[in-house]
């Protein structure tokens, strides 16, 4: 469960968070109203990622985001870090609830008992006027101190383990049990054990198996509070509460270190009574306490280093992939285009590239690989070495795409896919020769027309089935607009279920009043964030403009 700790001018509240998100503003279709003068209307989102991570985003906010102090557009976020949307501080709190790995050297033959035992469980009273003697509170710091000291949560439990039964001189256990709804096992799993004074099994037989107190586990496992079970004299022979079978009566004490909703682990202590001080209660209690909080603290720990490495790895992959991805037009193209990659994580799937070929031809790609983040990219930035590669020697673009496309067959994986449109334009010709490879049909529109499809999208999509491509040439008029896209942009979807689709997109670039590259591929962006409102973007767009019109190649882009 993560909620959102939101600190304003007049209270504080907690709002859960469900793993698709939240928008956060004034205005009354925000989940999560900030009610504020200086909060814009549709001010940020709050979702998870694939990763698992956190994600905030400013929605071109007026006062903006800050993100422990700096301004952010969209950034990962820790719990307990300080994210700012004056005047409201808001933090995440997440819990931290994997289990904890047993120890490899864990008892595994354990067994409840209950047969021939006269206990009587009591439950701990949190009301009690008990303080702890200085003996247990000197124990008590050791224990936690000794705790710190761990680097990972796999060593909780055996070092809580060991540092108690050298203190008591008895048996300690850690156990793990079903939730109360599931019926207690015969044979419990122990996720550690030590034995006090140095005990073994080579100098004592009868700690060949664990002998678990049946009624106590119930108890502990149904109550958040520490149980104790003691014997009664009369069956003082006949006690076996745990391992050792003795004549001097026992006290079991029981407390839970976890509280999840799911399975529970539990201290287990089985200690002669006359070894037992009075406070014995409330030291186990407390005990308990301090390692469910090194728990907590060390499974968090755990994951924000996990995160960290994980954000380091994910900057690393977007700054690779940027690098692969043009951010502007090369100069010398002598006509107009532009280009928009917004990827929906740190890194994408989809594939655009341009750049110039021998008399001065322009050649460009749009693709789109099936799935998204990592290994996407990586199959993208694949096929961007292999196309690149293939065009330095072959000028045949359906050679081009059945060289490629036998490539991703040998080394795709048989449910991945990559969609691609390959052009080739001579402005000189004003010819454009290009392959569909069941990428969107994209758009082309002449002056004082309305946009048409170009061509059909007969070819399979690469990496499929190895075959031939078929490449079609086509006259693009002088001031001729060529819109391609991926299917992040027609794909899109509205609060209400509705899809952006082919309409929407012709409208866009029929809206224009200045017709240029630029204007087209800002026109379809801000018309498919328009049309997703409050909605977080699901996939990868891809926006690519072409427009025919001679340009100054001197001229700064």
């Amino acid at each position: 469960m993560t909620k959102l700790i939101i600190s304003g001018p007049a209270e504080t509240r907690e709002v859960p968070l469900e793993c698709k998100g939240a928008t956060l503003g004034r205005g009354s279709n925000c989940d999560i109203i900030l009610e504020h003068d200086n909060v814009s209307r549709l001010h940020a989102r709050i979702f998870e990622d694939p990763f698992g991570r956190w994600i905030i985003e400013d929605l071109e906010s007026h006062n903006g985001v800050l993100v422990e102090g700096q301004r952010i557009k969209i950034q990962a976020v820790l719990p307990g870090q300080k994210i700012s949307i004056p005047p409201f501080t808001l933090s995440l709190l997440q819990e931290f609830d994997q289990q904890i790995v047993p120890e490899s050297s864990a008892r595994t033959t354990s067994l409840t008992i209950d047969k021939g035992l006269e206990e009587e469980v009591i439950s701990y009273e949190a009301d009690r006027d008990v303080i702890l003697s200085a003996t247990l509170c000197r124990h008590l710091n050791e224990i936690t101190a000794r705790l710190l000291e761990l680097p990972s949560p796999s060593a909780l439990y055996s070092e809580a383990c060991s540092c108690l039964a050298e203190i008591l001189d008895t048996l300690v256990a850690f156990v793990r049990l079903p939730p109360p709804s599931d019926p207690l096992p015969m044979s419990p799993q122990v996720l550690a054990s030590c034995f006090g004074g140095g005990a073994t099994n080579a100098t004592v037989p009868q700690l060949s198996n664990l002998y678990f107190s049946r009624c106590v586990l119930n108890a502990v496992r149904t109550t958040d509070t520490p149980v104790m079970a003691r014997s009664r004299p009369s069956s003082d022979q006949n006690l076996v509460l745990t391992v050792v079978d003795e004549s001097e009566p026992h006290i079991v004490f029981s407390a839970r270190v976890n509280d999840s909703d799911g399975a529970v682990d539990a201290l287990y202590l089985d200690i002669l009574e006359n070894k037992a001080p009075k406070e014995m209660f409330e030291f186990v209690e407390a005990v308990a306490r301090q390692i469910n909080f090194s728990r907590k603290s060390l499974l968090f720990s755990e994951a924000k280093a996990e995160r960290r490495i994980l954000d380091h790895q994910l900057s690393l992959a977007h700054d690779i992939q940027s690098k692969l991805t043009p951010s502007k037009p090369e100069h010398g193209f002598g006509v107009d285009v532009a280009m928009c990659y917004e990827p929906a994580m740190w890194v994408g799937g989809d594939y655009y590239d341009v750049w110039s070929l021998e008399e001065r031809q322009i050649a460009f790609a749009v693709g789109d690989v099936s799935g998204k983040g990592l290994p996407a990219a990586m199959i993208m930035a694949n096929l961007q070495a292999a196309l690149r590669t293939t065009m330095t020697f072959c000028s045949e673009l359906s050679t081009v795409a059945e060289h490629v496309n036998r490539h991703l067959c040998q080394n795709l994986r048989e449910d991945m896919f990559v969609t691609l449109f390959l052009g080739l334009f001579n402005p000189s010709k004003n010819k454009l020769a290009y392959v569909n490879a069941g990428h969107i049909q994209p758009l082309i529109m002449q002056p004082s027309e309305r946009p048409r499809p170009l061509g059909k999208a007969t070819n399979l999509p690469l990496g499929i089935l190895e075959g031939p491509y078929e490449m079609v040439v086509e006259t693009i008029h002088p001031d001729t607009s060529l819109l391609v896209v991926t299917d992040g942009v027609t794909e899109a979807s509205s609060p209400d279920g509705d899809l952006f689709e082919m309409d929407r997109l012709a409208k866009s670039m029929t809206d224009l009043e200045v017709l240029s590259a630029q204007n087209l591929v800002q026109s379809v962006t801000k018309s498919v964030a328009d049309f997703r409102q409050t909605l977080a973007q699901q996939d990868d767009i891809t926006v690519f403009a072409l427009v025919n019109r001679k340009i100054d190649s001197n001229k700064k882009l």
